[in-house]
């Protein structure tokens, strides 16, 4: 995964907005899965399909967070997500 990748949800997943959280279900997996603030707007960003570098400039306009923290935890949040089949990536 790099900036260029594109991300999105995974459409068959089940999810709820509580206050400023998300909590996401799987259903292949039977498992859950919660969101705090940040994770919450990244979700809400990949409705539809956006670049990792994308996500970074929008997070970096909304929160008080330096470029390279941000690259490195939208990463870690992205492979997070995908190795739990909870978004789809291409490129």
């Amino acid at each position: 995964m790099d900036k260029s990748t594109l991300v999105r949800r995974n459409p068959s997943l089940l999810f709820s907005c509580i206050d400023d959280d998300t909590v996401l279900f799987n259903a292949d997996r039977g498992r859950y899965y919660g969101t705090q603030a940040v994770g919450s707007h990244i979700w809400a960003l990949i409705e539809e399909e956006m670049s990792v570098s994308s996500i970074c400039e929008k997070l970096l306009e909304e929160f008080s967070v330096d470029l390279e923290t941000c690259e490195r935890e939208v990463f870690r949040f992205m492979e997070h997500l995908h190795k739990e089949g909870l978004i789809m990536v291409r490129g």
